[in-house]
């Protein structure tokens, strides 16, 4: 009987939890914004970048695709941030996103630099261990405008070279930077600087 019971209550919890299982994916599939930032609360990254992707793909807008190649990037679902950051760049209302997120990065301090050059630089990092080395380069350089401004989107894509340890594509990227011609001073005093780190991190 002890034995009865106890597989009963066992089938019942199981059936439970798949019920769970196919509400919480089919609430998903119908509120995946919601999902987005219910699991983000919870620190469950990996499933808030899941479900962020999928909001992103329904809306289109350029603040979900924002948010999901945000969290994609940090939860290394490098892909999903390719995919989305790509979209977002070209997006018809990419400026005036940047313009809102820069405004409120004034008060909160939560990136440095411009948003157009972080963001930029996921995508540039991202295609980077994607292991598209030439298109993450030509990704960073392209959103220069004709400046190399503190933090920048060929900033990120270095960093994440040394931190793999990549003295070659470091010098790649110094070459790449180092004929450019900035009219402030202040950019050509920082990428002359980046520019000899990256030279000196080569030769190690």
């Amino acid at each position: 009987m002890g034995k009865l019971i106890a597989k009963t209550a066992a089938i019942t919890v199981a059936a439970v939890i798949a019920a769970a299982l196919i509400l919480f994916g089919a609430a998903g599939l119908i509120f995946p914004a919601s999902l987005a930032s219910l699991t983000d609360s919870l620190g469950m990254d990996g499933a808030s970048a899941y479900y962020s992707v999928a909001a992103a793909e329904r809306s289109g807008s350029a603040e979900d695709l924002a948010v999901a190649a945000e969290r994609s990037f940090l939860s290394r679902h490098y892909e999903d941030a390719v995919s989305c950051g790509e979209k977002l760049l070209v997006h018809e209302d990419f400026s005036e996103y940047c313009s809102g997120r820069d405004s409120a990065q004034a008060e909160d301090f939560s990136v440095a630099g411009t948003y157009e050059q972080y963001v930029t630089g996921i995508v540039a990092s991202s295609l980077y261990h994607c292991g598209d080395k030439a298109k993450a380069l030509e990704t960073a350089v392209s959103r220069l405008g004709g400046g190399f401004p503190e933090n920048n989107a060929v900033v990120y894509l270095a960093d994440a070279a040394i931190a793999a340890h990549d003295a070659d594509f470091c010098s790649e990227i110094g070459s790449a930077v180092a004929e450019l011609k900035p009219s402030s001073v202040e950019d050509l005093s920082y990428l002359k600087e980046f520019v000899s780190y990256l030279e000196k991190y080569g030769t190690r």
